[in-house]
């Protein structure tokens, strides 16, 4: 079997697992049906700074998988010691420390865990690492702007998809009223077609009966 075989079946198996069992705080699902590219969400966990929010990532697959790690990213803004400007991870489990056993819920666990319990002392973000290590307060503050970014990002999102909704409702209520109109208008400009049919029928009938008539007359003169 190739590896794009056995990295497709297994993310299949990845995908069942996540959809039959209720994990709290992560969620994901494969971007229009390619299996080698997920959106993530990640809950932020209760009690900490991060609760509330909503921080959304993008896992990329190789053939490779699980065999190797994904690639696996913040799409959204984030401020975290082990959270790399770009959104990149720096998680064990996703480096050296990578094994075939670790699936995607495997993988959003350890990253919503690492939310809370960073490594300040192999950092991604310096300044984050620093005010987590010297001034946990100014920290927390700079986290729960984020939250609320997010929050609003979402809410934006979830705006956007119900003016969507209640556009595609508007076009559907203007297309059935539009449809009986349109129906008549085809009906009326049947029966003006019907009358004018008639008209000329009788048009006709009138002009064989005034040439009749003439012939008679010339006839009997």
């Amino acid at each position: 079997m190739s590896n794009s075989n056995t990295s497709q079946r297994r993310l299949f198996k990845d995908l069942q697992k996540i959809q039959s069992e209720e994990l709290p705080g992560i969620n994901a699902t494969p971007v229009d049906n390619d299996m080698r590219v997920w959106n993530a969400l990640i809950d932020g966990p209760a009690d900490t700074c991060y609760e509330d929010g909503l921080f959304t990532l993008r896992m990329e697959f190789t053939d490779t998988y699980p065999l190797t790690p994904p690639n696996v990213r913040f799409t959204c803004k984030m401020f975290h010691p082990n959270v790399y400007a770009d959104g990149s991870i720096c998680l064990d489990i996703l480096q050296r420390n990578w094994s075939p056993t670790y699936d995607v819920c495997a993988i959003l666990t350890s990253i919503r865990s690492l939310l809370n319990d960073p490594n300040p002392n192999s950092p991604a973000n310096n300044e984050a690492a620093k005010l987590f290590l010297e001034n946990r307060r100014l920290y927390e503050s700079k986290v729960r702007k984020l939250v609320e970014e997010s929050i609003m990002a979402d809410q934006i999102t979830n705006d956007l998809k119900l003016n969507d909704d209640n556009d595609d409702d508007e076009k559907k209520k203007s297309i059935d009223k539009s449809s009986p109109s349109t129906s008549n208008n085809n009906n009326n400009n049947n029966n003006n077609n019907n009358n004018n049919t008639n008209d000329n029928n009788n048009n006709t009938n009138n002009q064989e009966a005034q040439a009749t008539a003439a012939s008679a007359s010339s006839t009997n003169s």
